[in-house]
């Protein structure tokens, strides 16, 4: 798979993730439902419910102080979307689009309390992590 459809799907994963405690996550729910009902149509249902799932398994995790919830759930959507993009690469634009909409929908927010963030790489693999706006450029 591509090096830009990989960071595409990482970022759906997280994004996705991170949205879905908060007011914005029948957004994100809905945004991701119908780039599945466009490119892969017998999956969006499933989706749909993994989502809902998903929601309420980080709800639990975070209620019973479970911090490796959201890596587990970023790492199955990151596959998840993964496996779209290489069935369907013409998916990106459209998933790319959803990812600013809902980016920017979310970019008002204001964290409260603490920022706890956990990154694992392993052989040539890269972390980049920020609690605002992040700009890579990679050359």
């Amino acid at each position: 798979m591509d090096q830009t459809l990989l960071t595409l799907a990482a970022s759906a994963g997280t994004t996705v993730v991170s949205l879905l405690v908060t007011e914005g996550w029948q957004q994100a729910r809905d945004g991701v439902v119908s780039v599945w009902r466009r490119f892969h149509p017998a999956a969006a249902e499933d989706v749909e419910e993994a989502l809902e799932a998903s929601r309420r398994s980080l709800l639990a995790a975070a209620e019973s102080g479970d911090t490796e919830a959201a890596l587990n759930l970023e790492a199955h959507w990151r596959r998840r979307v993964a496996e779209l993009l290489t069935e369907h690469p013409q998916a990106a634009p459209e998933l790319d689009g959803l990812l600013i909409r809902l980016n920017e929908a979310s970019s008002g927010r204001t964290i409260n309390g603490g920022v706890r963030m956990e990154a694992r790489v392993s052989g040539n693999g890269r972390s980049y992590q920020a609690a605002g706006d992040q700009h890579i450029t990679e050359r």
